[in-house]
């Protein structure tokens, strides 16, 4: 049977069992002598536009254990791993999506799953979040999407300081997170739509690849063209964005999730670029201190930010 919860249940929870756990003395100990701990029975889901991302947290790898899975694949491939993930003992399903089409999706096979399994199932949305701690500066907010906001709190979770969280998947999202408010960001195209758009556009051109990537400036072929055009251009313009957004939060922390995250994270910091960093006559000294590279910022890759996101969301109460 499925149940349908509220994140304030969950949460309840989980207080509940954490609280118990502190008042039980551990009989089991690990492999080196110390107290074994307890793995939550929670699977995580981030449902995205192209993928939808399982993930369960590992207390002993203190790390999230991920599977994805395209939206392309059929009913019975959704089916097998859902079962894979119900016959380990999963008891809660913790999710938030950005497209209703998939919510109706998931909900048929949970209603499915249902006749075989015992699990409840909480989802996220707009209405649960405007009622937490993190305040949000977007109007309307049923228009912000739901990964954004759930990866600032994730990102809550590792940084409690200012922070720009950029979210490198199928769109590019750069947001602004004080310590106190989301404050709006920027959406962009990824580097597939750049990709596809100018495929569409001009499809007697070849396509660029890192295999037929030079760095000689100007380029002096058209393969070397395309890849200045396509890769090197969008990854200065979405360096360029983030050093803006970053000026704007005060900050030099910056944190990269997302599919293309690893990529981009390599390309600011080994691939050779031109860089122009021009700074205003009236700039104070702090101005002038938040106006540097990108790769001379603190800039971490945490692929799972929306996963950690819901663990933070569902374990709020008891933190």
């Amino acid at each position: 049977m499925v149940i349908y919860r509220t994140l304030e249940h969950i949460q309840q929870h989980l207080a509940t069992v954490s609280q118990a756990s502190s008042q039980v003395v551990f009989d089991a100990v690990s492999t080196d002598g110390s107290p074994s701990k307890q793995e939550e029975q929670i699977l995580y889901l981030d449902v995205g536009s192209s993928y939808l991302k399982l993930g369960i947290w590992s207390e002993k790898d203190s790390e999230f254990l991920v599977r994805s899975v395209s939206w392309e694949e059929g009913e019975e491939v959704f089916s097998r791993i859902f079962k894979q993930f119900l016959n380990q003992g999963i008891e809660y399903i913790v999710g938030s999506l950005v497209y209703t089409p998939s919510k109706e999706r998931l909900n048929e096979l949970f209603k499915l799953l249902g006749e075989y399994f015992h699990f409840d199932v909480v989802w996220i949305d707009h209405t649960t979040l405007q009622s937490l701690d993190l305040k949000i500066n977007y109007s309307p907010l049923h228009n912000l999407g739901l990964d954004r906001l759930i990866a600032c709190y994730g990102a809550r979770a590792y940084c409690s300081a200012p922070v720009v969280v950029v979210d490198l998947g199928s769109a590019v999202t750069i947001d602004s997170l004080s310590e106190t408010h989301f404050e709006g960001g920027i959406i962009a195209p990824g580097l597939r739509a750049i990709q596809a758009g100018m495929q569409q556009t001009t499809p007697h051109l070849p396509t660029p690849s890192d295999d037929n990537m030079l760095f000689d400036f100007p380029p002096k072929s058209t393969q070397n063209a395309l890849w200045w055009g396509q890769y090197a251009f969008w990854v200065a313009g979405i360096e360029g964005m983030i050093l803006e957004v970053s000026r704007a939060t005060r900050t030099q922390e910056i944190i990269l999730t997302g599919g293309d995250a690893n990529w981009f994270f390599e390309a600011i910091h080994h691939q050779r670029r031109i860089d122009l960093l021009a700074q205003a006559p009236n700039e104070n000294n702090e101005d002038r201190q938040l106006a540097r590279p990108l790769d001379e910022m603190k800039m971490v890759v945490r692929p799972h930010l929306i996963l950690e996101g819901l663990r933070h969301l569902s374990r709020k109460s008891c933190l």
